[in-house]
């Protein structure tokens, strides 16, 4: 069996991180509209489990009504890096208060290409009942 590597590199933790706070984290819509431009590509795809966008504009709306409803002290952290190879990325994240448990944690799955998110699946952790 011969395995092939390709010769790009991805900063899987870095995209993913910038990705998370510099725009699902950020509350500001100019900085926000500004990362979105650089991290995703033009016509990306966001899959959640009750919602689908396209675009710069997709995204947007997405991550806005995820903040409009969150109380301001809620925020983001990961645990631990983002991981991937071939393209293909994840990382494990929480979102809650910024002094308490997390009310909502899951994992990002992303398809990377040309050094942007193309494609953005997110799965949410079941919560204990």
């Amino acid at each position: 069996m011969i395995i092939q590597q390709t010769g790009s590199t991805i900063d899987y933790d870095g995209l993913m991180q910038a990705h998370l706070y510099r725009v699902f984290a950020e509350r500001d819509a100019e900085k926000r509209r500004v990362a979105i431009r650089e991290i995703y590509a033009e016509t990306v795809t966001v899959l959640e489990p009750d919602a689908e966008a396209t675009g710069y504009d997709g995204v947007d709306h997405v991550v806005n009504a995820i903040l409009s409803k969150a109380p301001l002290s809620f925020a983001f952290g990961t645990f631990g890096p983002a991981v991937g190879h071939h393209g293909i990325g994840r990382m494990r994240w929480h979102f809650g208060p910024a002094e308490g448990p997390p009310v909502v944690s899951g994992t990002d799955v992303v398809e990377i290409v040309d050094g942007k998110i193309t494609k953005l699946s997110v799965f949410l952790d079941p919560m204990p009942a």
